[in-house]
């Protein structure tokens, strides 16, 4: 019998099995694999385009505003602002196409920042929701910037509730901008976190990890743990969570609004379940204020205003360019030819320097905070001074670029004692090129970790100050001082970066730091570094003596040479432990239209963006 053709068939067959063997390890296998982080696969990473053209000629310079007329708006031309794109940043991809979706629909920032933030609550249930609040800055080319304050408060009638909950202001906040914002009905905006609630949704690396950290604190009934612990056993990876409660809640907000929560049911429920009254939710007021703000060379900065830590990140910037454009450059780098923020910041001889540098700016910066921002409701806060020529001098004053600084104690607060990692943070441009920028929490990671109604209540009585003297003291209807710096830059009247960043007490110091290397850094072919190749960066955080370094491959002589200064250099490799920045940009050209738009999203926590043309 001839057994060659049968030999040549089986040959041919074995090459074809190899063939898919191959395939499916470097591609199927990963695409299927029952452990991969569902929001990885090429479907979610081929929508993260880093930027887009935009055709100059559909877009105007903003004029410049007519501050002698105060019955006119800010701006003359009220359609120069508008841009041939739009796009989201945001931590979770889920919640990002949820706000693309709503701009492709025609709604504007605030519409698809309602959505996002709805969103959020439902895939991140321990970084932020309706349980929680947060701080946003909306920039509008033909009004400006303003800050939207929807921070947690003290209940008014001086009760403590259980684990240090405060009265959440996350719904109310959402209702006021879509009341002076919105032009999509307010049912639909909430109708994505509605379906992903009851529908479900898969669990990430991150969720996983932040349950199974979380399992012993959380307070539930044995309904509810077992939906995020089925079967006693943390929700793996591509596991699906379903949350009927929560979308029941949402319905009841979806269909009374703000209402729902502070004067219906829930505020109902919340009352007779903790030690809150009726009147604690009934009492509780949003805010909008002027942010905190400096000119930064050609661009102006704004941050979001007390209680939260805003002036910090903007205080940081300004002794950065202060410590370039006085010389004082000479006394960090003695030994440098070129004497500059970017030498210093990209060249590795130099790693060291610019380590310490960053710290002594972020030590100064975070002691002043704790004697100059607090709830302005109650305390004189004139943040304009704080940004001043004479005090920025007076913290470069305090800085030592030979040794290390002795600040004292740079928190006061258990909250702010606490190593958390929590809250959430997204950008927001839409076709007529308004801005926003809102950083989101509870507190800790599933802040008390109290659950009610569907969702997680916050912990933030926990960043009241236990000193009676701070200014940061516990009163009832106060808001608490929190770390979190949402941050728009303006160009030309116009808004050209927004950039925020979940990490609890470390938010300014990383947010800072991602910032010099945005602006200064280079690449490895000595090119000035895109916005997400500054967001990757590895990045290091000071405490006291300790300089924590999340990259492995540090300069034996630069680790060497901070020890000489007294350091501690530990390495730490958490990736959470780095927050997860979340931006976006605008390119203009010379005569200030816009040309692009880019975005970045963080790694460390799965970080999304999408990108589209208008057109």
């Amino acid at each position: 019998m001839n057994y060659k053709p049968y030999l040549r068939i089986t040959h041919i067959a074995a090459v074809f099995i190899f063939a898919g063997l191959i395939a499916w390890n470097f591609y199927f296998s990963s695409e299927f694999d029952p452990l991969r982080e569902p929001y990885s696969s090429s479907a979610f990473e081929e929508r993260q385009v880093e930027s887009v053209d935009i055709d100059t000629e559909n877009t105007e310079p903003v004029e410049e505003p007519d501050t002698d007329n105060e019955n006119e708006s800010t701006n003359n031309n009220e359609d120069a602002g508008s841009i041939e794109a739009y796009g989201v940043s945001s931590v979770h991809p889920l919640a990002a196409d949820a706000g693309m979706q709503v701009m492709e629909d025609g709604g504007n920032a605030v519409d698809a920042a309602i959505t996002v933030s709805f969103m959020l609550g439902v895939v991140e249930p321990y970084g932020s929701g309706i349980g929680g609040g947060g701080v946003m800055l909306l920039h509008d080319p033909s009004e400006g910037a303003t800050a939207y304050d929807y921070r947690e408060a003290a209940p008014t009638s001086g009760n403590w509730p259980t684990r240090g909950i405060a009265v959440p202001g996350m719904v109310k906040g959402m209702q006021q901008l879509h009341d002076e914002h919105g032009t999509i009905a307010w049912e639909e905006l909430l109708q994505p976190a509605v379906d992903t609630a009851r529908e479900g949704f898969q669990a990430g690396n991150v969720f996983n990890q932040q349950t199974g950290n979380a399992t012993r604190r959380l307070e539930m009934t044995p309904d509810e743990r077992e939906n995020f612990f089925p079967g006693g056993q943390v929700l793996e990876v591509n596991d699906t969570l379903v949350q009927e409660e929560l979308a029941q809640t949402l319905e009841l907000i979806q269909q009374d609004g703000a209402d729902a929560f502070y004067e219906g049911p829930i505020a109902e429920n919340l009352s007779s379940e903790l030690a809150f009254t009726m009147e604690d939710f009934a009492a509780y007021e949003t805010g909008t204020a002027e942010p905190v703000e400096a000119q930064i060379g050609d661009q102006t900065v704004y941050g979001g205003p007390s209680p939260s830590s805003g002036a910090v990140v903007v205080q940081s910037l300004q002794l950065a360019d202060r410590i370039e454009n006085s010389g004082a450059l000479a006394e960090v780098m003695p030994e440098a030819e070129e004497q500059t923020l970017e030498e210093l910041v990209s060249n590795p001889a130099y790693v060291d320097q610019y380590i310490h540098m960053i710290n002594e700016i972020s030590k100064v910066t975070y002691e002043s905070r704790l004697d100059e921002l607090g709830d302005p409701n109650f305390d004189d806060i004139d943040h304009g001074r704080l940004t001043e020529e004479s005090y920025i001098d007076s913290l470069l004053g305090q800085m030592s670029f030979d040794e290390i600084s002795d600040t004292g104690d740079l928190f006061d607060s258990p909250g702010e004692e606490n190593d958390s990692r929590n809250t959430t943070h997204f950008v927001i441009v839409d076709p007529d090129g308004r801005m926003i920028s809102a950083t989101h929490s509870l507190g800790e990671f599933f802040g008390s970790g109290i659950y009610e109604n569907g969702f997680f209540l916050n912990n933030q009585m926990t960043n009241f100050s236990e000193d009676d003297e701070s200014i940061n003291r516990y009163e009832p209807g106060k808001r608490p001082r929190t770390f979190v710096s949402p941050v728009i830059f303006e160009e030309n009247g116009r808004p050209v970066l927004g950039m925020g960043t979940p990490g609890g007490r470390r938010i300014p110091a990383l947010l800072f730091q991602t910032m010099m290397r945005y602006e200064y850094g280079l690449n490895d072919s000595g090119e000035s570094m895109t916005l997400q190749e500054a967001i990757e960066f590895p990045r290091f955080y000071n405490e006291d003596d300790v300089v924590y370094v999340e990259d492995q491959d540090m300069p034996v002589e630069a680790a060497e040479r901070l020890r000489e200064m007294n350091y501690s250099v530990v390495r730490h490799s958490s990736p959470l432990f780095y927050g997860g920045i979340q931006a976006l940009g605008l390119v203009l050209d010379e005569e200030g239209r816009v040309s692009g738009m880019y975005g970045g999203g963080d790694p460390r926590r799965n970080g999304a963006w999408q990108i589209e043309s208008a057109n």
